[in-house]
Parts: structure tokens; C-alpha cells; sequence
């Protein structure tokens, strides 16, 4: 009887013991299996951060040994839903592909500018929410109810301040129906408008899908590249807030990062060219460089990686 009640008992033992590993098994496979919601390609090169945490898949729980600082070349971003979502980057290093936390890298930037701000530790203004009850509340046009991008705009006014610009634009609102959620100059990001909801500055293509921020004229090149950063950490901020990646605009109506100039030209509904001239003419003068959309898309890059 005894024996009998030994063995039942080392049964039962053995079943509890089954149980737990597979709720523990199924808890740690849940835990560490990362889910891709989006990936994009690009092609950067990065470096390594040190102790960066390396793996060999985006299932794997083994980390790899690379060298700190090791020069690798970007090809692919994946937005996880249920690590933190964090963002991975797939490198390649000596020929071979491996995945790694975008906060682990940091962006070997080729303009002037970028490279000036990153070289600063990529500095930014927090945001500051100043939203007013005059904007018409509509809903994005979008089957998640969320916006799918951002448009960048500048105010084309000289010696303007960004005070200035926020006043006029509510002052006039009434009779414009034009307004942006955000206003950016190099030490403040001023948000006058709820971004649950679309805004009127870039034509009736692109008000119900888009965040909307404005640039005030910059005369220094330490203030034109930190609104430069500045702009491009807001922009980062409102594509992680929404799960959405950083890709510039298409043709065919693809993309999250857009200046009002691409609006016009692959959209359609409003003829604005801002801030291209903006961008150009400034950059060229405090800087003897460029700087384009494509510039600014690396610059968000940089800044969505460290979030």
C-alpha cells in the first residue's frame, strides 16, 4: 500500500513537473519571441555601441559577440508590438546578417549638418502642449482613426519669431480655416493643436492623414541645426507614437515623412514648395552645404533610434 501510494505520488509529482515547464516554456517563448509589426529597408552604415545586444534572428535569445564599435551596415528596421516596442536593425557585419536594438547603434551620418547634431548628442526641446479650443476637431480619414505621416512646412516669413507665427495663425483662423498642430524653432516645439485630430495646412489630399508642423525662419547655424534637430526628434516622436515607420514619401502616396512641396507634387490640392527653399538656401549659407528630404529622413532615423 505503501509502494503504491510512492509511485502515485512520484506520478503526480512528475505530472506537476510536466505542467510547469510547458506554463514556464510557453511564458519564456511569449515573453522573448519579438513580433514584427513593420519593417522597412534602408541602407545606412552605423557603429556599435558598446555591450550592444546582438543576436544572430529576431527569435533568438543567445546574444553574438561583435567587437564594440564595430562599423556595420544597416539594411532593414523591424518595429516589434510586444518587446517594449522596441525597434531592431538588421546590420551586416563581415558578410553576415545580424539583429541588434536600434538604441544599440548610432548613425554614421554624411551631411554636415546631421553629423553636427550628432556629433552634439543629438539635443532636442521637450515638447511643450499649449493647445487652444479655436481649431476645428476632425477626425484623420484613416481606418485606424490615427494619422499615417507627417508634413513639414516653413512660415516663408523673415524675422518672424515663433510667438509671432502662433499668434497669427490663431488670430486669422477664423477667416484662413488654416492652422498646423505645431510650431518648431530652435529651442521650442510649441504644440497648439490636438494631433488626435487632423489640422488644415497642406490641402484636402493630405489635412486628413497627416500631422502638420510649421519652421520659422533660422539665421545662425547653431539655431537652424538645432530646429533642424529639433524638428526631426518632433517627427520621430509622432511616428513612434503611432507604431509607424520612417520612410519618406512616394509617388504613389506612400511614406510617413513628407515636406508640403511632395504634398503638392505626388497629392496634388495645394501648389506650396516649402520648406525645400528654406532647407536649401539656409543650409548653403551657415554651412556651405545641402540639405534635402532625404537628409532629414536619416536625421529622424537617428532620433527614432535612441526612443
Amino acid at each position: 500500500m505503501a509502494k503504491r501510494k510512492k509511485k502515485q505520488n512520484l506520478i503526480y509529482l512528475s505530472l506537476i513537473i510536466i505542467i510547469a515547464a510547458i506554463i514556464g516554456g510557453s511564458w519564456f517563448y511569449s515573453h522573448h519571441t519579438r513580433e514584427v509589426s513593420n519593417s522597412y529597408a534602408v541602407s545606412e552604415t552605423a557603429a556599435l555601441s558598446s555591450g550592444a545586444r546582438v543576436y544572430n534572428s529576431l527569435s533568438a535569445i543567445q546574444r553574438v559577440n561583435l567587437p564594440d564599435q564595430a562599423l556595420v551596415k544597416v539594411n532593414r528596421y523591424y518595429l516589434t508590438s510586444n518587446d517594449n516596442d522596441d525597434t531592431y536593425a538588421r546590420i551586416n557585419y563581415n558578410g553576415k546578417n545580424y539583429f541588434v536594438r536600434a538604441t544599440d547603434i548610432e548613425l554614421k551620418m554624411n551631411n554636415e549638418i546631421n553629423n553636427y547634431l550628432t556629433q552634439s548628442g543629438l539635443p532636442h526641446a521637450k515638447i511643450t502642449k499649449q493647445i487652444s479650443s479655436i481649431f476645428e476637431q476632425r477626425g484623420y480619414s484613416t481606418s485606424s482613426g490615427n494619422p499615417r505621416g507627417v508634413v513639414i512646412h516653413d512660415t516663408g516669413n523673415e524675422n518672424s519669431t515663433i510667438s509671432s507665427e502662433v499668434s497669427y495663425m490663431k488670430q486669422n483662423y477664423s477667416s484662413t480655416r488654416v492652422f498646423v498642430h505645431t510650431f518648431i524653432d530652435n529651442q521650442q516645439i510649441i504644440n497648439i493643436a490636438d494631433t488626435k485630430y487632423m489640422a488644415e495646412g497642406a490641402g484636402p489630399y493630405a489635412n486628413p492623414y497627416f500631422v502638420q508642423f510649421e519652421m520659422p525662419h533660422e539665421y545662425t547655424a547653431a539655431s537652424f541645426a538645432n530646429q533642424l534637430g529639433n524638428a526631426a526628434y518632433y517627427t520621430a516622436y509622432i511616428l513612434k507614437q503611432n507604431n509607424l515607420p520612417v520612410t519618406k514619401g512616394t509617388k504613389d502616396g506612400g511614406g510617413t515623412v513628407w515636406t508640403h512641396a511632395m504634398i503638392s507634387s505626388y497629392l496634388g490640392g495645394t501648389d506650396h514648395e516649402d520648406p525645400i527653399s528654406y532647407w536649401s538656401t539656409t543650409a548653403r549659407k551657415l554651412f556651405g552645404t545641402t540639405y534635402n528630404i532625404n537628409n532629414f529622413v536619416e536625421l529622424v532615423q537617428a532620433y527614432y533610434n535612441q526612443m
